[in-house]
């Protein structure tokens, strides 16, 4: 019964290889060596009789073979695996591993770790800063936080937080700049972000004309520069009061108008709803909420 198992090694084998589109990547996921991953995959070649990936540049491409065998073992290796995770439950207390972005880790998580770990003293959280979005199902990452529009339908996906931009500046800079008069913000050092015009969003909401003076614009790529430069006393950015909620509070910037323009920003908590880490993820969350739920002083 199911000889085809015997080849089970081989299996996971040419799955991963598939995933990564490599033998040495897929190696280092199964802590072997690229070498036992190449020849398994060979013996499991020999056997069906036929090739299951060829050489592409540095990387491995499976054939059309392949790639119909790695889909099916794919799915067939999650069930399994949401199988056993149905069976298995790790205790509340341990570690949970959180990916997300610079901004909203710098802003948000590290500032208020210290009240998680008041509060759940027996949960270690590890955060991993990363642009991407990382392996959840497949890899160490339990949790991840990710800024935009874009849906995980494999992934239990929830926003927690969606909020509108406003101008932040520092105390001084708004003294500096006479912002009590909403006009003085034509002639205003304005920071803005390089992958979007968020500025003249704002301008049309107020309802003021927008200076073409170009010369004292300071262009970055993610709100933690933005927020960092204005910090500084360099001029003043749109930021989301929420994310910048520890400097508001700190009395470090000021929002001068109650003037909001969108788009704003928005970030997803996504993590695998069959994790046996399942009671850890909740607890987490909610504390999350909570926070994210508290509103800044502005």
């Amino acid at each position: 019964m199911y000889k085809e198992l015997n080849h089970f090694t081989a299996l996971r084998y040419v799955e991963a290889a598939a995933r990564h589109q490599s033998y040495s990547l897929a190696a280092q996921e199964l802590f072997v060596t690229q070498a036992a991953v190449s020849q398994q995959i060979r013996l499991l070649e020999s056997h069906l009789g036929c090739k299951l990936f060829y050489r592409q540049g540095r990387g491995m491409k499976p054939t059309i073979q392949g790639e119909q065998l790695a889909q099916s073992l794919s799915h067939s290796f999650d069930d399994i695996a949401q199988s056993v995770r149905k069976v298995i439950c790790e205790p509340l207390s341990g570690t949970l591993t959180v990916t997300t972005t610079q901004s909203f880790a710098s802003m948000i998580l590290i500032p208020n770790m210290w009240r998680f770990s008041e509060a759940y003293p027996d949960i270690a959280i590890r955060v991993l800063v990363s642009p991407n979005v990382e392996d959840i199902k497949h890899g160490d990452v339990d949790v991840a936080i990710r800024y935009g529009y874009s849906v995980f339908p494999d992934l239990e996906q929830e926003v927690i937080l969606e909020d509108q931009l406003v101008p932040l500046c520092s105390p001084k800079f708004a003294q500096q700049a006479n912002l009590e008069n909403i006009e003085n913000m034509s002639h205003c050092r304005l920071v803005y972000y390089s992958y979007n015009d968020y500025w003249q969003n704002w301008f049309d909401a107020a309802g003021i004309q927008r200076s073409d003076n170009n010369s004292q614009w300071l262009e970055v790529t993610n709100m933690d520069f933005a927020l960092g430069a204005v910090l500084t006393g360099h001029g003043i950015c749109l930021g989301s009061a929420v994310q910048a909620k520890h400097y508001l509070q700190q009395g470090l910037l000021v929002q001068p108008f109650d003037i909001s323009c969108g788009p704003g920003v928005r970030y997803s908590f996504l993590h695998n709803p069959n994790s046996p880490r399942a009671a850890r993820i909740a607890e987490f969350k909610k504390w999350l909420l909570s926070q994210l739920n508290q509103q800044p002083d502005r």
